[in-house]
């Protein structure tokens, strides 16, 4: 049941109907109901992942407690809590990893052996397994260094796992801010119903108007990639990026508004990181929940560990302070987007992808003393805008490259892509007409471009503030007129129709 379907539509607004109308001591069965009726209809065979993730988690985190509850020695209960932790953790990821490669492997093989040529394998991969496996994990976590409480209650637990306007591409959420949430009784808000409406039909335009026309265009000239122009290819490597951020940050706004309109809030997984000035600021600003993830249970873990610490001060030793201080950022980062690059596939393209992060921001950390003396001996005014447009302008630019390494399929069409663009540019592709056969028409193409302007200017005003409380707060015939243009925009420009099937959102078998 995607997002952008018309059964969606109906069973939301069913579940809030009964949301509201339920006792509130039962609306999170109504929400466990409906996120259990939503993971089936994409197939009974993913359930078994979730429920078993979840009912690992459930009786590790329990487990821990009793022994702190029932433990003499507290340094022998930590010890006994942290092989629960180790081995909760380790069933849970283990399931992440038959999902993800297992099962390819397994039905790959069978083929080999029963000679079943043309067929194709795939893994059968529960859905949103990443983003719950994450969460699972984090919960686990968070009971071991007591931050968090046990929950009591598997269905619980199950519905924090499952709740299904985050499974599709997460936010991946935290326990101890969702769960609390989860078990409160909410009575329906008139503005924050209103308001998760508004944040719902601004993901639609993102996802329906931007990305899905976007993506006929990055689909058509990446699958042709070596007929094309270096033009083109820039061109619709251009739209990937945006493509991408309009899928990715579109979802979070369907499942963030329908989650409000419900009286809950989901973590901001996005803040506009196309104004990021640096490869660091930009993965602050983009999949905030799995950034914040990673450096919370793995970045940091590393970084005070005592044999990083004996590393770091062996490496000082031999080599200096600065040298120390530099094995101590790049050996922890390398580890994050090595595992970031696996987390978001299995192939060498998404490998490299991790690197490429990774290696730019160890660089931009070990060397910025030097590109700050660069800056000074030039003499870059760095509070200039346009300094500061440069800066977002390269970033952008990073960003670009990075799609170009995942998105072709293989690192093969993707050097082939490189090549062309710096090799067989040929920029009179701008200007001869030919842009507008590529997948989209003149009039499809110059609406895109507006899109990307209006993209612009309403995060320029959510910058300054809520766009939401502005509009609420105007007179009521322009408020109205606000609405009935965004949903009208949606209905008219949306990419759909007869025999067309929306694509599913990019992020959604992570």
């Amino acid at each position: 049941m995607s997002f952008t379907g018309f059964p969606f539509y109906c069973f939301a607004a069913l579940i809030a109907l009964l949301y509201y109308i339920v006792p509130r001591r039962f609306q999170w069965l109504v929400l466990l109901a409906a996120s259990l009726v939503f993971y089936l209809t994409y197939g009974w065979t993913r359930i078994p992942f979730v429920v078993i993730s979840a009912l690992v988690a459930f009786v590790g985190a329990r487990k821990m407690e009793m022994i702190r509850q029932r433990a003499e020695n507290a340094g022998e209960a930590k010890k006994q809590c942290r092989r629960v932790l180790a081995v909760s953790v380790a069933v849970i990821v283990a399931l992440l990893v038959y999902a993800k490669i297992g099962t390819w492997v397994i039905r790959s093989m069978a083929a080999i052996l029963s000679w079943e040529q043309g067929k194709t394998m795939e893994a059968v991969v529960a859905l949103g397994i990443s983003y719950y496996t994450f969460s699972l994990a984090a919960y686990l976590a968070d009971v071991y260094w007591k931050k968090d409480k046990a929950e009591k209650n598997f269905f619980r637990l199950l519905l924090f796992a499952v709740y299904f306007p985050k499974v599709l591409q997460g936010p991946i959420s935290r326990h101890k801010n969702l769960a609390p949430q989860l078990r409160e009784e909410h009575r329906f808000d008139y503005k924050e119903f209103c308001f998760g409406l508004q944040l719902m039909v601004w993901g639609y335009f993102k996802k329906m108007v931007i990305a899905d026309r976007m993506a006929i265009l990055v689909n058509t000239v990446f699958d042709n990639a070596g007929n094309e122009t270096g033009a083109h290819l820039l061109v619709a490597s251009c739209f990937c990026a945006f493509q991408l951020y309009c899928d990715f940050s579109g979802c979070m706004d369907i499942a963030g508004g329908f989650s409000q309109v419900l009286g809950l809030r989901l973590e901001a997984n996005f803040n506009h990181p196309f104004f990021s000035k640096s490869v660091a600021e930009f993965w602050r600003r983009w999949h905030i929940t799995l950034g914040t993830w990673f450096k919370d249970y793995i970045y940091m873990p590393l970084v005070i560990s005592p044999r990083m610490i004996r590393i770091s001060q062996k490496v000082r030793k031999r080599c200096g302070v600065r040298a120390g201080k530099a094995v101590m950022t790049a050996v922890p980062l390398a580890a994050v987007w090595l595992l970031t690059g696996l987390w978001h596939g299995t192939g060498w393209n998404y490998i490299a992808w991790g690197v490429y992060w990774g290696g730019m921001i160890i660089l931009s950390n070990v060397f910025a003393p030097e590109m700050k003396k660069l800056t000074t001996l030039l003499r870059i005014n760095t509070e200039a805008g346009s300094w500061k447009l440069f800066q977002m302008a390269r970033t952008f630019g990073l960003f670009m490259v990075s799609r170009v390494l995942t998105a072709p399929g293989d690192l093969k069409k993707s050097g082939e892509i490189f090549r062309r663009i710096l090799l067989e540019f040929h920029p009179e592709g701008f200007f001869d007409g030919s842009l507008y056969t590529l997948g989209l028409d003149r009039p499809n193409f110059i609406l895109a471009v507006v899109c990307i302007l209006v993209l612009w200017c309403v995060a320029m005003l959510q910058e300054r503030g809520s766009v939401r409380e502005r509009i609420a707060g105007s007179n009521i015939v322009f408020r109205w007129m606000i609405y009935y243009i965004a949903v009208f925009a949606v209905l008219i420009f949306g990419i759909y129709g007869p025999g067309y099937d929306a694509a599913s959102f990019i992020y959604m078998n992570f």
